[in-house]
């Protein structure tokens, strides 16, 4: 029988280290970071969400999404393999996670609007709930292999909304959104989290 290799003292602090340095660096890099519920949830030890946004896809990225996007959408026949397929060759732009062990990586993402006019729009995958079945009341059969989520702002709170609710549109310039907001029930609530020592003047949420 192999014994497993074991790490030297010096070799187990030095990556200790590097862990740590790599996770500093990673919450470093975020504009920002909401933290709140999600309120499907079956337990409420189960209602934990965690949003860190990276960045915004540049606007010749987003056009070639949106495009992509509608040819699948609009297919009689979906292709949830080539799209998925298409979505990981994206770049990555953030995070959202539940209390599953895996989160949703965000390929898609654009913001607009100031104070209470704030939005945000995230296109995630994989789907939301998809593959955490036994965490949620209502769970996710749908094959499609990403979830649109939207942000908007509600006093100190960020109310976030999703795909699995209401339909998905584009807005005059062709920028993928919630269709009908208002009337969507809320996938759950968020606070700003972000350390203020990594908070700049060009960060969002622009709740302010």
């Amino acid at each position: 029988m192999k014994i497993p290799f074991l790490l030297s003292a010096t070799r187990t602090l030095a990556l200790v280290g590097l862990l740590a340095a790599s996770s500093l660096e990673a919450q470093a890099a975020a504009l920002f970071t909401l933290k709140g519920e999600a309120f499907d949830a079956r337990y409420p030890e189960q209602r934990e969400l965690r949003l860190s946004v990276l960045g915004w896809t540049a606007p010749e990225k987003m056009d070639a999404i949106e495009a992509e996007y509608q040819t699948y959408a609009s297919a009689a026949e979906k292709d949830h393999a080539a799209f998925q397929n298409f979505l990981q060759l994206q770049d990555t732009q953030g995070y959202l996670f539940t209390k599953a062990a895996t989160g949703h990586t965000i390929k898609y993402a654009w913001q607009e609007g100031e104070g209470e006019a704030a939005r945000m729009v995230l296109l995630v995958t994989p789907a939301l709930k998809a593959r955490t079945a036994h965490m949620w009341n209502t769970p996710n059969n749908d094959p499609a292999p990403f979830s649109l989520v939207e942000i908007q702002v509600d006093g100190d709170e960020y109310v976030i909304k999703s795909s699995l609710d209401t339909a998905i549109s584009a807005d005059s310039s062709g920028r993928l959104q919630l269709d009908g907001f208002d009337a969507a029930p809320e996938f759950g609530r968020l606070t700003d989290a972000t350390p203020y020592y990594l908070k700049t003047q060009d960060s969002a949420p622009r709740s302010s």
